[in-house]
């Protein structure tokens, strides 16, 4: 494909992922060590702060207030902490300056997403391990397209009707999880979330195995349909009673998994 080719090659003048990320994301693979994480957030005083301030929310409701890191660490547990640091690490990187773009939304349908893939993997008992992360990077493409083809998604922005797929792939070339997964693959992210953003457009042919993919595409699903105007009852969707189906997960359970997201996505933007 010479235009996503050409795409690639623009990767170069992406800043690197930010290194409290990366050493965030190598946790997920490697022994879980709650001193290690403690001196790791304890390096960016701001991170600590906005930690404790999440600890302290309503979202939670904790008994008592929590006054030091490690004890929101060991209170929330070490999974929960490292995913609110990989949400607040991502609304930091990559600022989107074009004028089209709505950042805030993008973010708040980021972190929705990913705490959605988390619950269902929950639901389905299936490996949360990179869930958030996959969720959370799902739509990258959009933001890296605003960055580095500025003109073209000015174009995209003022068509008349919501652009998606079909309509970056006529005009770009390519679409936004074609260069999802190149940003992933440039940033050397785990294959299983390069594949998760290919794939969170695409209606899987079976669940054979309830792979990440079809994780983040159901929770992109179930995301998006409470952003639009004219939502339906999740029941009356299509799309998503076939994915829930394929995952095993009742509507209830979804309704409960999307609620709670978006929830914690509030809570998690209103503490910038």
């Amino acid at each position: 494909m010479p235009a996503l080719k050409k795409a690639f090659a623009y990767l170069a003048s992406l800043p690197p992922m930010p290194v409290l990320l990366m050493e965030a994301l190598q946790q997920l693979s490697g022994k879980q060590n709650l001193t290690a994480l403690v001196n790791q957030i304890s390096q960016d005083p701001s991170m600590v702060i906005l930690i404790l301030r999440i600890a302290n929310s309503p979202f939670y409701g904790m008994s008592r207030e929590i006054g030091s890191l490690r004890e929101a660490i060991v209170l929330l547990g070490i999974n929960r902490v490292r995913d609110m640091l990989i949400s607040l690490c991502f609304s930091k990187m990559l600022p989107a300056q074009h004028k089209d773009f709505n950042h805030d939304l993008f973010r708040h349908h980021s972190i929705a997403v990913a705490e959605c893939t988390r619950n269902l993997a929950s639901c389905t008992c299936s490996s949360p391990d990179f869930a958030f992360t996959a969720g959370l990077l799902h739509d990258i493409g959009n933001l890296v397209i605003a960055i580095l083809f500025p003109d073209e998604f000015s174009r995209l922005v003022k068509m008349p009707a919501k652009f998606g797929i079909e309509e970056e792939q006529s005009i770009l070339g390519f679409n936004h999880t074609d260069i999802g997964g190149r940003v992933a693959q440039y940033w050397n992210l785990p294959r299983e979330i390069q594949e998760a953003i290919e794939q969170h457009e695409t209606h899987p042919e079976s669940a054979a195995t309830k792979s990440l993919g079809l994780l983040v595409y159901t929770a992109n699903l179930l995301i998006v349909n409470t952003e639009q105007p004219d939502q339906s009852a999740p029941d009356k969707h299509q799309a998503i009673n076939s994915a829930l189906a394929m995952l095993n997960v009742s509507i209830d359970q979804a309704a409960h998994c999307r609620d709670s997201s978006r929830q914690f996505a509030d809570q998690i933007l209103s503490l910038h």
